[in-house]
């Protein structure tokens, strides 16, 4: 099973067996390894995760934040900020005519 390390592990040695996470970050670790070390919590906080158990924490984790009031504000702002900075843009000359040429109206 692969496990996730929710406390940074770039290493794990199991019973003189080394495992090193792949390229997303999980570990490929037998069974009767990730059993002992899938349930192992520090003051109730898990510390191996599942892909999926990973995915619907960072998923919380995105909806908290977007529901934050001031993330709402901050990005409401931003919005607002950029629509005040915006100007008009300028009519550019079509290729191959002179600016003097579009503006004498030729």
């Amino acid at each position: 099973m692969i496990l996730y390390s929710r406390a940074g592990a770039s290493v794990v040695r199991h019973e003189g067996v080394t495992y090193k996470p792949g390229p997303d970050g999980g570990f490929p670790f037998p069974d009767h390894v990730s059993d002992r070390l899938h349930p192992f919590a520090v003051h109730g906080q898990r510390q191996w995760e599942t892909a999926v158990e990973r995915q619907a924490r960072e998923n919380a984790e995105e909806m908290d934040r977007v529901r934050d009031p001031a993330t709402l504000y901050e990005a409401v702002a931003k919005i607002v900020a950029a629509a005040e900075g915006r100007t008009e843009p300028k009519a550019e000359a079509p290729k191959g005519r002179s600016a003097k040429a579009v503006s004498a109206g030729r």
